[in-house]
């Protein structure tokens, strides 16, 4: 019976999607769990459901830093909810405890911002493409006459950010965040099916 149940947990979708995520996204995550508790009016909620988690060079080549977007359901106690891009660099695994030094954290906090909320625009978080100093985000806006559930503008947003964080940044290097839009490619449109012909089972 026991086995019976094993195999119907693991066939089941919905309880691997609720799997704890391991290694590094597990401590993206709970870096997560503390900007959920800043950004938090006392109403609005995050879950393990509102979040995507990638990985990528944005500052250096060599390591693998972290772009985390997450939102927040019930603003204002309404049913308003708010989009968030977070981005983290990894470190280099520096170690001075033998000298009774500091530690480098696995990740480090770099920017935040408020990307999104219903409304005006949402992005598609699984669409994220990672490259040195930049991400980009397929998405949708509301347009006039849109109802509240469903926007039908689709747009790309292109987040720039300095890639040279380890070194001097230069006057015009600032705000280390930027962000532009444009128009993105509509959804293909379904391809109607073929009507059956007389003598077609």
């Amino acid at each position: 019976m026991k086995t019976l149940l094993l195999c119907l947990f693991l066939l089941n979708p919905l309880a691997a999607a609720a799997a704890p995520p391991t290694g590094p996204a597990a401590l993206i995550h709970r870096e997560l769990d503390k900007l959920v508790a800043l950004y938090t009016d006392g109403f609005s909620s995050n879950d393990a459901q509102s979040r995507h988690v990638v990985f990528g060079s944005v500052f250096d080549t060599e390591r693998q830093d972290a772009v985390a977007f997450f939102s927040l359901a019930g603003v204002d106690n309404s049913n308003v909810d708010f989009e968030y891009i977070a981005i983290f660099a990894q470190g280099q695994g520096r170690d001075m405890s033998a000298m009774k030094g500091p530690k480098e954290r696995p990740f480090h906090l770099v920017t935040t911002a408020m990307i999104g909320n219903r409304g005006t625009r949402t992005l598609d978080w699984k669409t994220a493409r990672i490259s040195r100093g930049q991400i980009v985000v397929q998405g949708t806006r509301w347009a006039e006459g849109d109802a509240g559930c469903c926007p039908t503008k689709p747009i790309e947003v292109t987040f720039k950010i300095s890639a040279k964080l380890i070194d001097e940044l230069e006057p015009d290097q600032y705000p280390i965040l930027s962000e532009s839009e444009a128009p993105g490619k509509p959804a293909p449109k379904p391809v109607p099916r073929a009507g059956k012909k007389a003598g077609d089972k």
